[in-house]
């Protein structure tokens, strides 16, 4: 208890002391905060998000000209309030490849059990490429990996093998990437030529059935997914998922004795690729000392697209979150002096398809990560949150009538002092603010363009309203978004982007954090 006392008191000390390095700057900044924070209004919210979410740029989706109409419009508006552009040769937009994946001809499965019994498997019934898998034809043994390793990093030598894992024992704490992506790539590295996840031998369902609709011709864009080219956690070797009643005859015979089981694997996928597109903006820091080190506010500004004669419009998600930031852009532009540091505003492209773009960011970021102090992610900030309760994972039942002005504050437990600087720039807005969601709860801490940032030790916070009814569906509309609420997310965010990048300190990123109590 003496040792848990003192940690706390080190840390109360730690926060206090940001807190009086932040303020340290603010009297000195204390016009150009009230110059930005004055420019953000309900009713300018109000045009961008039902401009965002009309018809014109037919729900954002991934891979359209409508997704690029709306990335040029963000451009335009960071221009015009004369923000640097930094994006490709000048540009604001940072470019990158995603694809999608078709069932080519040539995909079969034959597992050869013994000399004289053979298993010639169809496709789209008895086995399923992955949409993400390499293409290519090839012949190996079978090798079963043991369902319960000690240590998960603990691998046979798989060289020249094609490595046969069972879905039950693979593990992932990213639920935005997919977790026999993260295992197939551990298992190349082992030496696999190839892997076959074997589906969980207690789900009977057709659920081969439902991967192979996903790679059908005729998807629309919402439910067709998706990829980035350039993401080096992928594998870049054949990798099938296989139903589990074949697992299972394909386990009885590995329980033979001197059982030599081999496969001839044929993968066939033809990847459709489009270009998309971050949009970001330059705020340049004022002091020589500070100006290379960047605060990051952002937001993703595709959504689900159109299908079947609907338009999923997204007004809450996300067009509250660029609309917002759009608004950041008027108020850093506003010809107010800058901050000590830079301020980098972006739009993230395929947040809906696996958070891509911000992957991509960190990937390719525009400041070294090293000099990246923090990063605050926007999405959904307009509305009032209204579910159920969700006892297993804590979630307790919302109302929408006592969520007026109720804001989520996701990420702290990674970063405590951005608790207590957010709720000390909350004194001027009066929003009602929980800490809460970090852990469990749906994995929303992990559900947003935050992920990517916090995964490369990089303090981040997720703004958000909370989920309600209209939440991926057609009617998530620009009516119902609470503009005076919005209003005041957006001036919060400021507020505390500000006095970050204006801090003589930096809030620092804790490894290991247990949930908090909910507040």
């Amino acid at each position: 208890m003496q040792f848990l006392h003192s940690l706390r008191f080190k840390l109360a000390v730690t926060c206090f002391s940001f807190v009086v390095a932040c303020l340290i700057f603010t009297s000195a900044a204390q016009d150009s905060i009230n110059t930005g924070v004055g420019s953000i209004r309900a009713e300018e919210l109000r045009q961008k998000v039902s401009h965002i979410a009309s018809e014109e740029f037919k729900g954002r989706g991934n891979g359209t000209p409508a997704l690029d109409a709306a990335a040029r419009y963000i451009a335009d508006v960071f221009e015009k309030n004369g923000l640097k552009a930094a994006g490709d040769a000048g540009t604001y937009f940072q470019h990158f490849n995603i694809y999608s994946a078709r069932l080519g001809r040539q995909n079969t499965l034959q597992i050869r059990l013994s000399r004289d019994s053979a298993l010639d498997l169809k496709v789209g019934t008895d086995f399923i490429p992955e949409f993400w898998s390499t293409s290519g034809a090839l012949v190996g043994p079978l090798q079963i990996l043991e369902e319960k390793r000690e240590n998960r990093t603990d691998l046979p030598d798989l060289k020249g093998k094609i490595a046969v894992e069972f879905e039950d024992s693979i593990m992932s704490d990213d639920p935005e990437f997919p977790a026999n992506a993260v295992e197939g790539r551990k298992l190349q590295e082992a030496g696999a030529i190839a892997v076959i996840i074997v589906q969980s031998l207690s789900d009977r369902s057709r659920r081969i059935g439902s991967l192979a609709e996903n790679l059908r011709e005729d998807l629309p864009v919402r439910l067709t997914s998706m990829a980035s080219v350039d993401t080096v956690s992928y594998p870049q070797i054949p990798i099938v998922v296989l139903s589990s009643d074949i697992g299972r005859q394909v386990l009885a015979e590995f329980k033979k004795p001197h059982a030599a089981i081999a496969a001839r694997l044929s993968v066939d996928l033809e990847r459709r690729t489009h270009s998309t597109q971050n949009v970001l903006a330059l705020i340049p820091g004022s002091d020589p000392n500070l100006k290379d080190e960047v605060m990051i506010v952002g937001g993703h500004y595709d959504h689900d697209g159109e299908a079947y004669g609907q338009i999923w419009y997204g007004a809450d998600d996300n067009a509250s979150g660029t609309a917002a930031l759009l608004e950041l852009a008027e108020a850093f532009g506003s010809g107010a002096a800058p901050p000590a540091r830079s301020v980098l505003l972006s739009a993230w492209a395929g947040e809906e398809k696996g958070l891509l773009g911000s992957r991509y960011y960190v990937g390719h970021p525009f400041f070294p990560l090293n000099k990246t102090i923090a990063m605050f992610q926007m999405d959904m900030i307009g509305r009032n949150e209204e579910h159920g309760a969700n006892n297993s994972q804590q979630i307790p039942e919302e109302h929408a009538a006592a969520n007026e002005t109720s804001l989520n504050v996701l990420g702290s437990a990674f970063a405590p002092e951005l608790k207590t600087i957010i709720s000390s720039m909350n004194m001027q807005t009066s929003l009602t603010l929980h800490f809460r969601y970090d852990f469990g709860a749906e994995d929303l801490m992990r559900r947003s363009d935050q992920w990517s940032f916090l995964q490369k030790g990089i303090p981040a916070i997720f703004f958000f309203t909370g989920l309600h009814p209209d939440y991926h569906t057609p009617r998530d509309t620009a009516e119902k978004i609470n503009y005076p609420k919005l209003e005041s997310v957006t001036k919060l965010v400021y507020l505390t982007a500000f006095q970050l990048a204006n801090s003589q300190g930096r809030p620092q990123f804790v490894k290991t954090a247990a949930a908090g109590e909910r507040q």
